[in-house]
């Protein structure tokens, strides 16, 4: 598997923008890059604009249940 330019800033960027996001994520487990789903949900789409430029799976130290 090889690195994009932005991984490595992953932690550094949700550091600066989303300290409280950041706490929440183990980081002795390595965030996986999720490019190939992104590409799949936005190739369906029926609308061509993206909020989103990248996709990762992370490890949280708090486990919760999102629901509608």
């Amino acid at each position: 598997m090889t690195q994009s330019l932005e991984e490595p800033y992953f932690e550094a960027f949700l550091h600066f923008f989303f300290p409280e996001v950041h706490q929440l994520i183990d980081w002795t487990k390595t965030p996986e890059s999720l490019e190939k789903e992104l590409k799949r949900i936005t190739a369906s789409a029926r609308t061509k604009k993206r909020f989103a430029d990248k996709l990762y799976s992370v490890i949280s130290y708090q486990l919760s249940v999102i629901s509608d």
